[in-house]
């Protein structure tokens, strides 16, 4: 069974703390560690894009979204997996707000101005029925994958829950099942 901890991409980006992470798994049972690909800021923690084959349009996409936190991300899931530890991957698939700037047509709306929407704590969220959100995410898990990520784990699928939700839109998925949608984004990423 999987024992893991996870390691923010700056804690893994930093070698005296990601150092003593790796001798307190060696002294207990954890065998697999979660790291950051893609945190809730929307940030891609590292050039997965540039050092694989498969992320090249995920590259473009992300140009001004990738912040190099891991900078030998390569060179340190070898050290995981030399001492036999699953390495995991963590995305933020919808929660994304580096991506909203970009790609603001990406967006949950408001329904009163159809401006950007914001939840409580002032962060942004693509629309889940985005078939160019799913593709970008798709691209980035495959680019992470090549370079040595044992598993993916896609973390916040779904819409947002806290914020003005009498004043949201969704232009996107526009009036389908939130279900439905979902269902079809699962459908796509196992697909891919």
């Amino acid at each position: 069974s999987v024992k893991a901890v996870y390691i923010s991409s700056w804690v893994a980006g930093t070698p005296s703390l990601r150092n003593k992470i790796v001798d307190m798994i060696d002294k207990t049972a954890i065998n697999a560690v979660v790291i950051d690909i893609k945190d809730y800021t929307g940030m891609v923690s590292f050039q997965p894009l540039a050092e694989s084959t498969s992320g090249a349009g995920a590259a473009v996409i992300a140009e001004g979204c990738i912040e190099s936190r891991i900078r030998d991300a390569s060179d340190f899931i070898k050290t995981l997996h030399d001492k036999n530890i699953y390495v995991i991957g963590r995305v933020a698939v919808f929660q994304d707000p580096c991506m909203v700037k970009k790609h603001p047509e990406w967006a949950v709306k408001t329904k009163s101005t159809g401006a950007v929407w914001q939840d409580h704590k002032g962060i942004t969220w693509i629309d889940a029925g985005s078939p160019e959100a799913w593709e970008y995410n798709v691209q980035i898990a495959r680019a992470s994958h090549e370079i040595g990520f044992d598993e993916i784990n896609f973390d916040y699928i779904r819409y947002p829950s806290d914020g003005n939700m009498e004043d949201i839109s969704f232009p996107v998925s526009g009036e389908r099942e939130r279900s439905e949608t979902l269902k079809g984004f699962f459908a796509y990423i196992d697909k891919e």
